[in-house]
Parts: structure tokens; C-alpha cells; sequence
């Protein structure tokens, strides 16, 4: 006879061990546990480790610090009285989210036999900035939250004022999940008082009051409320109006909760899951926004840039706000709710777009914008050409230490993982030994052991050898990738016929990741030495056409030809910008100059073949230029939308 799956048992004695907590009104010491799931064989001591393994998947059952277990939202018995003696409570955050948002305000007063004889009240610092929809709806505002004390501060006397009261508040679990979130990130567990939620009740026993909102209910069974929206007004609230409550129920013959009826079956009404962006934004924002392509910034009341995204339609775009739910993605987590001000500038190219919403993040350092913020950070690969056996690691600055610095590039992560990779196929040193002296050698280390080094430290490598190395190195970063990729490939081929296919994936993904980051860096690097180019694009300012020059991979110039303007002055203008750009010393790559030549370079390989991309070779008939630019039909120039296959912009599709 085949015996009972593992799991199957533990299944059947976590649900045992429910089936005990519900009956002794949702707390049960450990002993009890110990002697109902697993007799009195031995030491029952020895049993408690295996009972904690055994419920801790058991998201609904708690220890608490006296060692008993309990229900994590204790109900109230359904048999007993209705309880006079309760501990009622509310709480203000900053948010609809437990897991994303926090606690500012906590209010509980006590009642003993239907009468207050304790008050509990106190503001938090949720540490981050409140959103203006909630300073409307509370009062509370983040100069009153200055000196509040954090969260942890307050834990403890929350739990010694609850103490093991029953609990009672309007929509109780709202307020449960928050404190317990709360709880949670103090690394302690959450509260286990018995729990009555007033809401339920008073929907069963007003079933045509219509709303159901805690004001709304007050005001029919005429509890007059002066403050709302507060913590310790609203506990105060709750429990009058559960006073109230219970009294009805009563004279209705109704003596224990069990006695109450559920409520009836309706209709089912569709309900929006979550607060949308027009809940917290004022429409008349999109006043003067045009049905235009361009930029915009979303600022706070302090006028501080908060985001800056691109749109095709920025009417459109930004109109699309007001049905986004609040809080969609983590990183964009309360940027609605925060924002006091839109500010737009039209432009007319993809380009232009791509490189103004560069600037003013790079500018402004928006906190919701995920790239481009950080261009001081992007890192080098650095090979240590002037040391005796060369190194390769990153470095965030370029130096004047002999090394070959190669980068900068715009992921920390992928740089890294080119670093590795070449360590993976290439046994060169990562030490940091001087070689100055005699004191630098003979001491081998585990990389020699492992075969992740050739041991310079031994004396015995021959430097050109280990030359040779740097230079499969310089070779691979310098976009001549064939020999590493080879070489990966037959690492990736051992590792699956060993069957180690961890090892495999890492290759992979190092492979993946590394390829990537030089391809990239070559396309920026070789649109360095490219022949100049002049892109004509729509001019939103003069409805004519505006000529973008592109010199040594970099935007040069704009230069606006208004409709009345006759080719030669366009031309004359053009030509002086070009004397300029040959002139001026050659520019180098670096951190500020990366990100503007990356979307350069990126725009020129995908419209290379464009009949708005004029390439430029010496000599320059610029009359010429100015008059095959404005014969283009507009069709031509339609592949200067701003974005031209997603209404959303580059830093925005990161967030998400």
C-alpha cells in the first residue's frame, strides 16, 4: 500500500493546526500545537523547531513573542457578545499600497464598556515627499512631518497601547496591511489582536443607505463629524458609529455577530481597481498643450523637474496621463500625484527630440527618469598599458597614466560583464601587485591554482606572451571580436558536453551582454570619423525647414530657414557654421558627450539611406544644398515624427 506524499501530510497538519487556532478563538500556545499535531512522543521541546518550519510558509499564522500562535487577523468570535471593550483604529498614508507607500499619521483610541479612556495619536515621517492630492485631502503637509518621528520610533508603543484588545476600524484591512507592512520592514511580525471590521456591518444592516463610505454612514445614522481625513478623528468616528451599530443590531435580535445577516446579493458593479491619474490631476494642465510633437517636463508645487518625456502628439501623450493608474510601474510610483505644472517645447524632428530630452535630464536630473540622469557615472574599461603586466578593470575617470582608456559607456553592468568576460577567456592578472620590487613576486595565488592566470607573479611568463594577451584584449574592446567569440563558443561547447549548465548560461549571457556594449561603442566611435552631413527636418518656429549639421559625429549646428528667406542667405549662413566646425579642435568622446553621440549615431545608421540625409563633400556648392533641401516634398520629412513607432519615450520604457 503506497504511503501518503510528504506534502499531503504537511498539508493536513498546517490545516490541523488552523482548524485548533479557530478553536480556541484564533491563539494557541505552543504546546497545544505540539500535543494536537504530534502526541506526546518525547520532549515537546524538541518539537517546537519542526512546528515553526512547519507554519512558517503559513502566511496567515503568527508567532508571537510569548511564544504562543495565532491568527494573523484574529476574528472575533462569532459566539460571543458583542464586545464593548475595543481598541479602535485608523491610519493616513501616503499612497493606496502597503508594499509601495507609507504610514504618516496613526490614530486608536481605547474604549472600556462604550466609553473612551485612552487616546493614541501620532504623526510619521514617511521619509519621502507627500503628494500634493493627499496634502489636499488630509491637511497634513511635509513641513508638518519634519519632526515626526520614523515608523520604528513609534512600533513599540503601538503595540503596548493595542496590547491584546480587539481591534475594530472601517475597512479594517486597509489599515491592518499598512501597519503590518510596517512591521514588516522592522523585521517583526504582524499584529495578532482579535479584528472586527465596522464595515461589513454596516452594509448588512443598512442595505439601502446607497454609499458606504465612512462620512456618508455617519451622516445617516446622524453622528456629527467636525475633522475628517484625520487619524484619531476618524477611530473616534468608527467607534461611535459601531456603538451605534451594535445597538441596532440588538434591538434587532441580532446578540452575537454570528447572528447577522450577510448582506444580499447584488448586481455586481464594475469598479476601477485602482485610482487613476485623473484623481489627482487638475485638467486644466493640458491648457495650451498643442497636438504637436515635442518635449515636456513635469514639475512639482516647487516648480523642481520631476520627469521629462517626448511625444509624437503632446496633447495626446499628456492626456493619456489622466487615465494611468497611480503608482503603474515601481520607478514611476507617485509621479502623478506629485505634479503641479506641465511644461511643453515643440520641436520637429525624432532627433531633435531625442537630444533635447537628453539635455534636460542631464540638465535637471529628473528623479523619475531612469537613464540618462547619471552620465557622470558611466565607465571606462581601462587597460594598464603603463604597468609592467597590464591589468583590465573599470574606472569611472580617465587618467594621464599611460593607460588605454576605452568607453566611456552607459551601463555600469554591461561594462562589468565585458571586464569578466575577458578574464573568463584571457588568463591575465586582476591582483593588485606593484611589480615595483622583488617583494611583488613568488607568491602565487589561487587564480594560478585555477588556471585564471598565467602567474607573472612566478617570474617564469614571457612578457610578450602576456603582451599578446592585452592585445586579444585591445583587439575584442576595439570591435575586432572574432577571435574572443570563438574561443567563448568553445567554452559554452565543454561546459554542455560536462553537463554544467550553469557555467553555460553565464557564457551565454556574459557573451550577449559583452557583445552589445562593443557593437555599440563601435557604432558611436566610427560616427567620430564619418563624412559630415546636413539633415533638413520641419521648422515649428517659421513652418519652413530647418538644416541640422552633423561634423564628426556631433550635432554642429541648426540653422532655421524661414519661407521668405532666399536660398543664398540660408546658404550664407550654412557655410559660416561649416568654417566654424573646421576650425574648432577635434572634440573628445567623454561622459557629458556620450549620450548626445549615441542618439546621433543611432539616428544616422537607421536614416542613412534617407533623402532628408544630405552627405557633404568637399566642395560644398551650399546654394545647392539649400535648394535640393527645400524642393523635398513633406512627405519626405514625415520620418522626423518624434517617435515613430511607440507614443513613449526612451527613459519611460526603461522605467516600465
Amino acid at each position: 500500500m503506497a504511503s501518503e506524499p510528504v506534502s499531503s501530510a504537511y498539508d493536513r497538519l498546517r490545516g490541523r493546526a488552523r482548524e485548533i487556532l479557530l478553536g480556541n478563538g484564533g491563539i494557541a500556545s505552543e504546546e497545544q500545537l505540539v500535543e494536537a499535531l504530534f502526541g506526546s512522543v518525547g520532549n515537546r521541546r524538541l518539537w517546537a523547531p519542526f512546528l515553526a518550519q512547519l507554519l512558517a510558509s503559513e502566511e496567515d499564522l503568527v508567532r508571537r513573542a510569548d511564544g504562543t500562535w495565532a491568527l494573523r487577523h484574529r476574528p472575533v468570535a462569532l459566539d460571543e457578545c458583542w464586545p464593548r471593550t475595543f481598541v479602535a483604529v485608523d491610519v493616513e498614508t501616503t499612497g493606496l499600497r502597503p508594499t509601495r507607500h507609507r504610514v504618516i499619521e496613526i490614530g486608536a483610541a481605547r474604549f472600556e464598556e462604550g466609553r473612551c479612556v485612552e487616546r493614541f495619536s501620532v504623526l510619521v515621517n514617511p521619509q519621502r515627499r507627500l503628494p500634493s492630492y493627499i496634502v489636499r485631502l488630509t491637511g497634513i503637509r511635509d513641513e508638518d512631518l519634519l519632526t515626526a518621528v520614523p515608523f520604528a520610533d513609534v512600533a513599540a508603543a503601538l503595540r503596548a497601547f493595542l496590547g491584546d484588545s480587539v481591534i475594530i476600524g472601517y475597512n479594517l484591512g486597509f489599515d491592518l496591511d499598512f501597519l503590518n507592512f510596517e512591521l514588516r520592514r522592522l523585521g517583526q511580525g504582524p499584529l495578532a489582536n482579535p479584528a472586527l471590521d465596522v464595515l461589513p456591518l454596516a452594509r448588512a444592516l443598512l442595505p439601502g443607505n446607497g454609499r458606504f463610505d465612512l462620512d456618508s454612514v455617519c451622516r445617516s445614522l446622524g453622528i456629527e463629524r467636525v475633522i475628517r481625513h484625520r487619524a484619531l478623528p476618524d477611530a473616534e468616528a468608527t467607534a461611535a458609529l459601531y456603538l451605534r451599530l451594535i445597538e441596532r443590531a440588538e434591538a434587532a435580535g441580532l446578540r452575537v455577530p454570528g447572528d447577522v445577516p450577510s448582506p444580499p446579493v447584488q448586481r455586481p458593479i464594475v469598479v476601477e481597481a485602482v485610482a487613476r491619474g485623473r484623481a489627482v490631476l487638475d485638467r486644466a494642465l493640458l491648457d495650451g498643450v498643442p497636438e504637436s510633437p515635442g518635449v515636456y517636463l513635469m514639475r512639482d508645487g516647487l516648480g523642481r523637474v520631476l520627469y521629462v518625456g517626448k511625444a509624437r502628439n503632446l496633447r495626446q501623450r499628456l492626456r493619456s496621463y489622466f487615465a494611468q493608474p497611480l503608482g503603474y510601474t515601481r520607478k514611476m510610483d507617485g509621479l502623478l500625484e506629485s505634479v503641479a505644472e506641465l511644461e511643453t517645447v515643440v520641436v520637429g524632428s525624432e532627433l531633435e527630440a531625442l537630444l533635447l530630452e537628453s539635455q534636460f535630464i542631464q540638465r535637471y536630473k529628473p528623479p523619475y527618469n531612469t537613464q540618462l540622469r547619471n552620465h557622470e557615472a558611466y565607465p571606462y574599461v581601462k587597460v594598464e598599458l603603463g604597468r609592467p603586466w597590464p591589468r583590465i578593470v573599470l574606472a569611472r575617470e580617465r587618467g594621464d597614466d599611460g593607460a588605454v582608456y576605452v568607453g566611456p559607456f552607459r551601463s555600469t553592468a554591461a561594462a562589468r560583464a565585458v571586464v569578466e568576460l575577458l578574464h573568463t577567456v584571457l588568463p591575465l592578472r586582476t591582483c593588485h601587485r606593484s611589480f615595483r620590487d622583488a617583494r611583488s613576486y613568488g607568491r602565487p595565488c589561487l587564480q594560478l591554482t585555477l588556471g585564471r592566470c598565467i602567474g607573472p607573479c612566478t617570474g617564469r611568463v614571457d612578457p610578450d606572451a602576456y603582451r599578446a594577451l592585452v592585445d586579444a584584449a585591445l583587439r575584442y574592446l576595439n570591435g575586432e571580436t572574432e577571435a574572443i567569440v570563438a574561443r567563448v563558443q568553445q567554452l559554452l561547447v565543454d561546459a554542455a558536453e560536462r553537463l554544467d549548465f550553469e557555467r553555460a548560461a553565464r557564457l551565454r549571457d556574459l557573451l550577449r551582454r559583452s557583445q552589445e556594449l562593443v557593437i555599440a561603442h563601435r557604432l558611436v566611435r566610427d560616427s567620430l570619423t564619418a563624412r559630415p552631413c546636413l539633415i533638413v527636418t520641419p521648422c515649428p518656429e517659421t513652418g519652413g525647414r530647418a538644416f541640422l549639421l552633423v561634423v564628426g559625429g556631433r550635432l554642429w549646428a541648426r540653422v532655421v530657414a524661414a519661407c521668405e528667406e532666399t536660398d543664398e542667405d540660408v546658404a550664407a549662413r550654412l557655410r559660416a557654421a561649416w568654417e566654424r566646425a573646421r576650425a574648432a579642435p577635434p572634440w573628445l568622446l567623454d561622459q557629458e558627450t556620450l549620450d548626445a553621440a549615441s542618439i546621433v549615431a543611432r539616428w544616422l545608421r537607421e536614416h542613412q539611406d534617407d533623402p532628408t540625409v544630405i552627405q557633404l563633400d568637399e566642395p560644398i556648392d551650399w546654394c545647392a544644398v539649400v535648394r535640393y533641401a527645400r524642393g523635398l516634398p513633406v512627405t519626405a520629412l514625415a520620418v522626423h515624427a518624434p517617435v515613430r513607432k511607440e507614443d513613449v519615450s526612451t527613459s519611460e520604457r526603461s522605467a516600465k
